[in-house]
């Protein structure tokens, strides 16, 4: 069961394309996890191992109900890898 991260940050994105993770956050996902859209126009990051087993979940939704397509291709489509800088 996912212990869920906790907290609302607002962050700005620098001209690298950068932002900044709180520590508190950075240690809770490791240096390499997945942030995707969220709802709201919300961010949501997982530590790789929440990804995955959120994904699994997504998986086994009816391939044949639209709604649960439309989901999953949500979440997914706007995922990406993420690591850490130093």
């Amino acid at each position: 069961m996912s212990k869920g991260l906790k907290g609302e940050y607002n962050h700005s994105v620098d001209a690298k394309g950068r932002m900044i993770v709180p520590s508190k956050l950075r240690e809770q996902l490791g240096v390499s996890f997945v942030v995707t859209r969220g709802i709201d126009g919300c961010l949501f990051a997982y530590p790789n191992s929440e990804w995955e087993l959120f994904t699994e979940k997504l998986n086994k939704l009816p391939v044949t109900n639209k709604s649960a397509r439309q989901l999953k291709r949500f979440f997914e489509a706007g995922a990406t890898d993420c690591e850490v800088d130093n």
